[in-house]
């Protein structure tokens, strides 16, 4: 479980898809003295586990599910990449529960700079309406952030300069394909277990 507050952003460093599976290698400064192999790490929001370690390197699998649902499937070689290590105990929960198990993409409608954040659009698919509330929880490439608005095929969220320098965000233009999870909790309220979502 995580709690979508980035650690750090890493570099991804090496691609190599072998059959069913692709293995990222993500050069991670901080991250990679504080994690240890079989732990969990958010990569952009979805939960991977450390395969390898070499130096800074992390090493993980992602096999062709997991790249069907998210956009780990377009990473490029030095693209940047949200980490975060798994929540543990006594741990402080700055953002919210984020398990790391991304429901869909969306596209990036727009993204405005009102001075004191960077107000962003995003459309997703009108099934999940019904987990997007205002002033609701969202995760959006793994960062923890909360509705301000939603329309009928999209929302909007508000992005302080702290959160906007600190992730992959800042790179994050209009028709960007990122990765999204909304809120567990009010999930498994809602639904209890909704084969599309689990």
């Amino acid at each position: 479980m995580f709690t979508g507050i980035v650690k750090e952003t890493g570099l991804v460093k090496k691609i190599a898809r072998t059959g069913t599976k692709t293995v990222l290698a993500i050069d991670a400064k901080t991250l990679s003295h504080e994690v240890s192999l079989s732990d969990s790490v958010a990569v952009n929001g979805v939960c991977l586990t450390v395969t390898r370690k070499e130096n800074q390197i992390l090493f993980f699998d992602a096999v062709e599910t997991t790249l069907a649902k998210t956009n780990l499937k377009n990473l490029k070689l030095n693209e940047a990449v949200n980490l975060e290590p798994a929540l543990k105990v006594g741990d402080n929960l700055g953002g919210h529960f984020v398990l790391g198990h991304i429901d869909c993409t969306a596209r990036i409608k727009k993204v405005i700079n009102r001075g004191q954040y960077w107000k962003t659009e995003i459309d997703f698919p009108p099934k999940f309406k019904k987990y997007a509330l205002e002033s609701g929880s969202i995760a959006v490439e793994g960062v923890s952030l909360t509705l301000k608005k939603v329309l009928a095929r999209s929302f909007t969220v508000d992005i302080i300069p702290f959160t906007y320098l600190h992730t992959t965000l800042k790179n994050k233009h209009p028709g960007a394909l990122v990765n999204l999870e909304f809120d567990y909790l009010l999930k498994a309220k809602s639904l209890g277990g909704d084969s599309e979502l689990w």
